[in-house]
């Protein structure tokens, strides 16, 4: 038999007011009988359990309407749906407070160390640096609407209708980066691919029980990833904010993800990589790059306006330009040519 409650002995069960149980009531997410004699409130067991819910989802920053349409539908895509949107929110929060909390201490050890009182401009400085690094981060845009072409990639790379044919050593890529992992003298490394996409180099490293974890800012590129390998462990996450701890990784690779990024973008991702990186580890890139400006003048007067159209659809990387960012951490940076548009980088 169902034990039954008044609103106070709910109240004091979860140590909240009384009016918290009324709005939760008066939002839909609750419905309580009333008394036949005196309306008061009667809760179930059933209305105990679902106020657990409620409040423990409110615990995370749910909002009510969205707890509302978790209650209403308890489906693993609206799960997923729900929880990927506040795990991106949480995400993008995390990123600016420690940028705030970074530039707070820049802040303070200027006023420690100032001689008098005019440090106002160096302030200001710090907080204008703060603020255009999460206006970066934050406006980062897919603009080549990576979700609709989730289903096609596949075949889209095998067909490789460009211009430019940039995927024509794609499998060659993939093995080359596979293998600069594996011969890594870490001993059971814990590896990141950023851009997992559908899961083509990914499933190189789960056939051999590597320990991976994929990101990708597309949610349908991981929906085919994790119906291809259901043992992938995957993420919602990109270069600019990598959705992990400092030094949870030993190796982090990529694959025709970075060029996705402009030049400015490509300094934080650096930061954000070298972040989450372990002391020693390794960053494995293979993309479409050039060596330096000059090297993509020379290449680009070879080619016809379509191809010239199809690399400035992209953000090709300039490698001496990514051994300057990667020098400022103390990296030195290696790299292989595959062919005219494609590279390999090897951080270590």
């Amino acid at each position: 038999m169902s034990n039954v409650y008044n609103i106070n002995e709910v109240a004091k069960i979860f140590n909240i007011t009384t009016n918290k149980i009324r709005y939760y009531e008066k939002k839909g997410l609750i419905e309580p009988l009333r008394d036949i004699d005196n309306e008061y409130r009667k809760f179930n067991d059933e209305d105990i359990i679902k106020l657990q819910s409620i409040l423990l989802y409110r615990s995370i920053g749910l909002s009510i309407k969205h707890i509302k349409d978790i209650l209403n539908n308890s489906s693993n895509n609206n799960y997923l749906n729900h929880f990927n949107n506040q795990y991106e929110i949480v995400n993008s929060e995390i990123h600016k407070l420690t940028d705030i909390r970074k530039s707070i201490g820049k802040i303070l050890d200027n006023i420690y160390e100032a001689d008098d009182c005019s440090i106002d401009n160096n302030i200001l400085h710090i907080i204008k640096h703060a603020d255009e690094l999460n206006k970066i981060r934050d406006n980062w845009k897919d603009k080549w609407d990576f979700d609709n072409w989730a289903t096609s990639y596949d075949n889209d790379v095998l067909e490789d209708r460009g211009a430019l044919k940039i995927y024509k050593n794609y499998n060659l890529i993939l093995d080359n980066v596979y293998k600069l992992t594996i011969d890594s003298e870490i001993n059971n490394p814990y590896i990141l691919e950023i851009g997992v996409g559908t899961g083509n180099l990914v499933s190189k490293f789960l056939n051999n029980d590597f320990a991976i974890v994929g990101i990708d800012q597309s949610r349908k590129m991981l929906n085919v990833a994790k119906q291809k390998y259901p043992q992938l462990k995957v993420r919602l996450g990109e270069f600019l904010k990598i959705p992990y701890n400092d030094k949870c990784f030993d190796i982090i690779v990529s694959t025709y993800a970075f060029h996705h990024l402009n030049s400015m973008e490509k300094s934080i991702a650096i930061g954000e990589m070298i972040r989450v990186l372990k002391d020693n580890g390794k960053i494995i890139i293979g993309d479409l790059m050039f060596e330096s400006k000059e090297d993509e003048e020379r290449i680009l007067k070879g080619l016809s306006m379509e191809q010239i159209e199809e690399i400035n659809d992209e953000y090709y990387s300039h490698i001496d330009f990514l051994q300057d960012e990667f020098k400022k951490f103390n990296k030195i940076l290696k790299y292989t040519r595959v062919d005219n548009f494609n590279y390999i980088i090897e951080m270590k």
